[in-house]
């Protein structure tokens, strides 16, 4: 009795032992899966806190580059309110196109022109054959135009600018048409826009600057007078220096002429050298091969 009482307490103990050793193992398994959470979590967590950073980085690019363009956007509304700005941007631009199609050459334009009446214009461009200027002056009627945009119906805002335009016109045709320079000057205006509204709306300014022996002219127009004086320089020097031109030429056939024979002397020679290098090989493998045959003892009778 004893002996079975002893079994079945070593069997409860044994069954104790593993229903512990179970529960632990199920702890120790959960406990491997909250720290495998717990890690997943931490590493979720640093990935948004990257991003998050990374984020605030470019915002703060971005923002940058925002101030970066208010802060140019404010620069060119300065430059177009100001009246004085505004005719020196005028006046960059005439002068980037005119030293982009004519260089630094002050046989086609020059800058700040003083004439003897004390006026200065912009810029003068020099007529081959000619001794007088053409006169550009850059204008820039721009407050009104804005005006205009903004209330297209409003009259009184584009009899303002005509009369504007009227002055500029004006004040061209009496400081720059004089006894120096032709009897035509240029308007340039840096504004394609304008000039175009002139050509649509306002036709009856441009009788008026003909009249005043003005030509008004935009950026790509002006491109089209450069290049027209470019080319009649081109022509005029052409037709100056023709009797110098040929002389050129004719030497230049002499050399030429030169040239072939020279060329027909060399290919000659060389042809003259080819034949000698034949008939060395010939000497040289004539003498190569009697010092072989002798070398080896087998002399061939000749």
């Amino acid at each position: 009795m004893e002996i079975v009482l002893s079994i079945i307490c070593i069997v409860l103990l044994v069954i104790v032992i593993y229903l512990l050793y179970t529960s632990q193992m199920k702890i120790h398994d959960k406990m491997i899966q909250t720290e495998a959470a717990h890690s997943s979590l931490d590493g979720q967590y640093n990935s948004i806190i990257s991003l998050l950073s990374e984020t605030n980085r470019s915002l703060g690019q971005s923002d940058i580059k925002i101030n970066q363009m208010i802060d140019g956007m404010h620069d060119i509304n300065v430059i177009m309110t100001n009246t004085k700005k505004r005719g020196t941007f005028g006046e960059y631009q005439l002068y980037h196109i005119l030293s982009l199609y004519c260089g630094d050459n002050q046989h086609i334009y020059e800058e700040q022109y003083h004439l003897n009446n004390g006026k200065i214009g912009d810029a003068a461009l020099h007529l081959p054959g000619n001794t007088k200027v053409l006169i550009i002056d850059s204008k820039f009627p721009m407050e009104n135009y804005l005006k205009i945009v903004d209330n297209p119906k409003d009259v009184s805002y584009q009899n303002e600018f005509k009369k504007n335009v009227k002055k500029h016109i004006d004040d061209i045709s009496k400081k720059y048409i004089t006894e120096e320079t032709l009897e035509e000057a240029v308007m340039f205006i840096p504004s394609e826009a304008i000039y175009l509204y002139l050509c649509d709306e306002c036709a009856d300014l441009y009788d008026y600057a003909h009249n005043k022996k003005v030509l008004m002219t935009s950026p790509s127009t002006l491109m089209g007078v450069v290049f027209t004086l470019i080319n009649i320089t081109k022509d005029f020097n052409r037709s100056e220096n023709i009797k110098e031109i040929e002389k050129r030429i004719i030497k230049l056939k002499d050399d030429t002429d030169r040239l072939d024979d020279r060329y027909g002397k060399v290919m000659k020679n060389l042809s003259t050298l080819e034949k000698s290098l034949r008939e060395l090989e010939i000497s040289k493998d004539k003498i190569s091969k009697t010092i072989n045959q002798a070398y080896d003892g087998a002399i061939e009778e000749e």
